[in-house]
């Protein structure tokens, strides 16, 4: 085998393996794009029905199921929604208001919406054992905890990526050291230059 095709074939076995990785990741990136362009049309379909007539937080929920969306993706709505009143030229101070509020109440009911479903279940139990009433002490706690777990998902992404790095050069290293192993290379002694003559 020569040094080309050996290459080739090196670079054929990355490809598939890099194939293999984005099929089992295109997924999420698919489903993370299509869920984002949910919540935007969802955005958009409330800033225009507040013009018409304000929606009551059932009539929002149901709104939400058409778009297949739970109650963290309203609360991101919400947070956009009132984000955009505030930027436009004209500030709607109403309108701002409305989607905070919104905002508001959704982090009150469901202040560990977003985390771990083990983690949510003892906080919820804490929660029970402190009183509704005692939401403030726990939501420092709650806060926290999701900027940990963001932080963690971050981190897990980009460890996957730098283990697919790590596999393309593994895998090239390993190929090569066999290439070599296998079709050693002669080593050819320098012969000693020539004494000049006196």
């Amino acid at each position: 085998m020569s040094w080309k095709e050996f290459m080739a074939l090196v670079l054929l076995i990355e490809a598939m393996v890099l194939i293999g990785m984005l099929v089992r990741a295109i997924p999420t990136i698919i489903d993370g794009i299509i869920k984002t362009k949910r919540r935007n049309r969802f955005g958009k379909e409330l800033s225009i029905l507040f013009e018409k007539h304000k929606l009551d937080r059932q009539q929002i929920e149901i709104l939400s199921r058409e778009f297949y969306l739970n109650s963290k993706d309203i609360q991101l709505t919400a947070r956009r929604q009132f984000k955009e009143a505030l930027m436009l030229e004209k500030l709607e101070k109403e309108k701002a208001a409305y989607f905070q509020t919104l905002f508001e109440d959704y982090e009150r009911d469901e202040p560990f919406e977003g985390l771990p479903s083990d983690v949510r279940l003892h906080l919820e139990r804490i929660r029970e054992a402190l009183g509704i009433e005692s939401d403030h002490m726990l939501q420092p706690l709650a806060s926290q905890l999701q900027d940990l777990n963001d932080e963690n998902v971050r981190k897990q992404k980009k460890m996957w990526w730098v283990s697919v790095a790590s596999l393309m050069i593994g895998i090239a290293s390993s190929s090569f050291s066999a290439y070599i192993y296998f079709n050693p290379v002669e080593y050819v002694q320098p012969t000693s230059a020539p004494k000049p003559n006196k």
